[in-house]
């Protein structure tokens, strides 16, 4: 997974019929530590796209993603392993536009240097009680789907998986080789259907649109999960058409559209961050991510992913709001109690907030 900003974290929950109800609480993940990893090597898949391996370790599940950076000039960014634990970690960069961290990793990285990690994050995991499942992707959204097929080849296959992956053409194409082995090992509970945007006449032509889409999904068995990861305008019309295929249906995202704050209206508010008996006031801009402006204030409060997928930067508003995005690690229940998280929230006004317990 590749993003041009910090990605926005993983959704899962249930739509359909079941949209209603309350989703379970998230899972928390504790801060965790920066580790260095020397690559090993870098192997180039596509023209704009490399995969590289590392020295490190780390215990994650399929699907999961970690932030890295390659040095402390650089901002963190985040990106998707893409092979199943137990193997030598690896991760696939695409280069997209402006973005510094994966044009430095897609033209500058070499075997001997080191990056700095810290990880895993993110809720794109598959249950092991999914019998049967759609996934789309769309790019570089590949990646995490990699992880996940190698863990189910390596399990012997156990349930039916469709994959609809959209590329813009053959060369942009990213792992395809092994898409391709894991099609001829899963003795037909493996189908993948590649939409090229360059496709002859007679195949699947891309771009994704609704009529692709609808065609794509008819006559298939419904799935209990489906999972997406991509572009946003694909990952909505994904969702759109899925909701109204299937209903009751448990969708898992992995979005990778850019995190900005929203600019706002140019109000200024007070937020006041009491701790210990203490407290500190600091300004914010209305559609400033609040932990932004923490930081500017020279206040350090804790965080981890900075992408409202692991939890660690949740407090209690104590007055006041702070909007949070809808698909951020909070329950509702959270939501209702007057939690939020400070890495994508936005203050609506003067408030008070304390660290949650």
């Amino acid at each position: 997974m590749a993003a041009a900003s910090l990605a926005k974290r993983c959704h899962v929950g249930f739509l359909g019929s079941l949209f209603k109800k309350k989703s379970p609480a998230p899972v928390r993940q504790a801060a965790p530590a920066t580790v260095s990893w020397r690559v090993t090597s870098v192997t180039k898949e596509t023209p704009s796209t490399v995969s590289f391996e590392v020295d490190g370790t780390m215990d994650f599940k399929p699907g999961q993603f970690v932030l890295l950076r390659p040095n402390t000039e650089m901002p963190w960014r985040a990106y998707s392993f893409s092979r199943a634990p137990g193997k030598p970690l690896r991760l696939t960069v695409k280069r997209v536009q402006d973005g510094v961290v994966s044009t430095h990793i897609t033209t500058k990285l070499e075997a001997g240097q080191t990056l700095e990690v810290k990880g895993p994050y993110g809720q794109f995991v598959v249950p092991d009680s999914a019998q049967r499942l759609l996934f789309i992707a769309g790019g570089s959204g590949i990646t995490p789907f990699i992880s996940i097929l190698q863990q189910h080849e390596a399990k012997g296959w156990p349930v039916p998986i469709t994959l609809l992956d959209f590329n813009r053409s053959v060369s942009e194409q990213i792992l395809r080789a092994e898409l391709d082995a894991f099609v001829a090992s899963a003795g037909g509970k493996l189908e993948i259907v590649h939409v090229l945007d360059d496709a002859a006449e007679d195949t699947y032509r891309g771009p994704c649109s609704k009529d692709l889409l609808t065609k794509l999904l008819e006559g298939r068995a419904n799935p209990d999960l489906v999972g997406m990861c991509g572009p946003q305008p694909m990952m909505d019309l994904a969702r759109e058409l899925v909701i109204a295929k299937y209903g009751k249906v448990q969708i898992l995202e992995e979005k990778f559209s850019v995190s900005h704050d929203d600019g706002g209206s140019g109000a200024t508010f007070q937020v006041e961050f009491v701790q210990g008996g203490s407290s500190k006031s600091f300004p914010v801009k209305d559609g400033e991510h609040v932990l932004a402006a923490a930081r500017k204030a020279g206040l350090n409060m804790s965080a981890g992913c900075e992408m409202g997928a692991c939890g660690v930067c949740r407090v209690k508003v104590l007055s006041g709001e702070i909007q949070v995005p809808d698909d951020a690690c909070l329950s509702d229940g959270e939501k209702a109690d007057g939690y939020a998280l400070v890495c994508v929230g936005t203050a609506k006004g003067s408030c008070r907030i304390e660290p949650a317990p």
